[in-house]
């Protein structure tokens, strides 16, 4: 189950570290081709609490996980229920998204999840990484008019890529 090798979180040998300094070895290209360089620095809010069950089992799924794991996985998150206490008073809540905060799975399945979406930028031609629910995008040219042609290609595949519901 391989992540992409621009994923920089939750692996042995990766960190925050290897993040930056593989971008700076891009930045370092850049200026040596006299380029222009546009970063796009994203931080997906509440990654883990909004991750859908749907697209959770459809990374496993795609990362060729058999699929008795993936129905036991999706056990394990459904069903759960949230309570809270106000002054004595209980509320229980279900949830139908999300992974426990401090649950060992989760963030595999994130990463499962995101992986697909800085495979397809990367493809494309944009260089992408992550760690964790932060995402880097470095879109590199000598025309500005370009970059920002670019960034629409982004935004479309962003959109077709489902992360959160």
């Amino acid at each position: 189950m391989a992540l992409h090798h621009n994923q920089h979180a939750y692996q042995a040998g990766k960190s925050v570290e290897t993040a930056l300094h593989q971008l700076m070895v891009w930045m370092e290209k850049v200026l040596d081709l006299q380029e222009t360089a546009l970063g796009v620095f994203l931080d997906i809010e509440k990654a883990f609490n909004n991750t859908s069950y749907d697209s959770m089992c459809a990374a496993l799924f795609k990362h060729w996980v058999d699929y008795t794991i993936i129905q036991w996985i999706r056990a394990t998150l459904e069903g759960h229920r949230a309570v809270v206490t106000l002054d004595g008073s209980s509320k229980s809540v279900a949830v139908f998204r999300g992974c426990k905060q401090g649950g060992v799975l989760s963030p595999p399945l994130w990463c499962l999840v995101v992986d697909d979406l800085i495979a397809r930028l990367n493809e494309g031609g944009i260089y992408t990484q992550g760690h964790g629910d932060d995402i880097c995008l470095l879109l590199v040219g000598k025309f500005p008019n370009t970059l920002l042609g670019l960034i629409q290609y982004c935004r479309d595949v962003v959109r077709r890529v489902r992360v959160v519901s």
